[in-house]
């Protein structure tokens, strides 16, 4: 096999599918990059035997085909390294000759018959959706996933598709994401994704991208489909919480406020939080927002800043990190804060169609 291809474009496909590829695995076959080549161009393909990824170029010279195994760690790194924009990688004999900007590397592969073959998924229930509004919907959604091994049930991020709308959610029990599309489809289902199939998705579309991006639910497994883009996910057999029971009904305080001064006064107010109690108080007045924090060995933090209150007033405490992390995936100029005490969870409104809750801090 002998071809000539981008040295970009390669790199950003070895890192894709080597996203799958497991660190440490009893079947080291299994830490390589399976990579075909014919008269289409290239498609690159990884595989735990839990989830796989494969990604296609069709931008490429092919002056031999054939198909080579590589290995995943070392091939990515040195894609990595290289500066010419091109690459030329030739195979014989279980190795791969790499030559780019006068420099020539031989990386020692394996058979590329054991490797294992793509399985098949049996079709089940499709959507589409933009892969732009996938990877937003995605990062407004996976930072509130639990990530403790322990908690099974939350560990992905549930998918909800019913009534022409596919909601993504994710929780830890402290918070809860919620972000939404309206999708043309009558499909619905709802199944719970592994977390790490959503950032190994996320890497492989791009900001804005107006590609369709096919999702595609079978008893077991899920199936995203781009142009040039495929990943195979088992789902993770766990009853999600029942999430809608969740978000608040009604709320006796309403707090609109830039999100810019409200992200800026908070880190400013994190830095003196106690470090056994993550806690930033919130205290609504007439059309202003203070918020304090205090720590007895750093010292304590009081800033008032103006917004647009209605209702009732009140306090309440929160994790700032919690807040933070959310804003970072915010854009929108203002945001809104709907509360009613210390014992209620608190609804954010950071989008049209993302909606953030969080627990307080109560009896603080």
């Amino acid at each position: 096999m002998k071809i000539l291809c981008d040295r970009t474009a390669l790199q950003e496909a070895v890192t894709v599918v080597s996203s799958v590829v497991p660190a440490k695995s009893t079947k080291p076959i299994l830490m390589n990059l399976l990579l075909r080549a014919d008269g289409e161009g290239i498609t690159l393909f990884a595989t735990d035997l839990e989830m796989a990824a494969s990604v296609h170029l069709d931008s490429v010279k092919v002056s031999k085909p054939g198909v080579m195994l590589l290995p995943a760690r070392e091939t990515a790194a040195l894609l990595r390294e290289l500066s010419d924009p091109t690459v030329t990688l030739e195979s014989m004999d279980q190795r791969c000759r790499i030559e780019s900007g006068g420099g020539s590397f031989v990386l020692l592969g394996e058979d590329p018959e054991q490797y294992p073959a793509e399985a098949q998924v049996r079709s089940g229930k499709r959507i589409e959706i933009p892969a732009g509004r996938m990877l937003g919907m995605t990062q407004e959604t996976v930072f509130a996933a639990a990530r403790e091994e322990t908690r099974y049930a939350i560990n992905g991020v549930l998918m909800d598709a019913a009534a022409g709308c596919v909601r993504l959610v994710a929780t830890d029990g402290r918070r809860l994401a919620i972000s939404y599309e309206n999708v043309d489809t009558k499909n619905e289902f709802k199944v719970v994704v592994p977390l790490r199939a959503l950032t190994t998705l996320a890497r492989a579309l791009p900001e804005n991208s107006k590609d369709p991006l096919a999702i595609e639910v079978g008893d077991k497994q899920i199936v995203f489909t781009t142009p040039r883009m495929k990943l195979v996910s088992q789902l993770l057999e766990t009853r999600f919480p029942d999430y809608e029971g969740v978000l608040p009904k009604a709320a006796d305080t309403t707090v609109e406020i830039q999100r810019a001064v409200l992200e800026g006064a908070l880190r400013r107010a994190s830095i003196l939080c106690s470090a056994e109690l993550r806690m930033v108080r919130f205290e609504v007045g007439d059309q202003s927002l203070r918020m304090t924090a205090e720590s007895s060995t750093r010292g304590r933090a009081d800033i008032v800043v103006d917004a647009v209150v209605r209702g009732a007033g009140g306090s309440i405490n929160f994790n700032p990190d919690y807040i933070l992390e959310a804003l970072r995936q915010c854009h929108l100029d203002q945001v809104r804060l709907d509360m009613s005490d210390d014992s209620m969870p608190a609804k954010f409104t950071l989008g049209e169609s993302f909606t953030y809750v969080v627990m307080p801090i109560s009896g603080a």
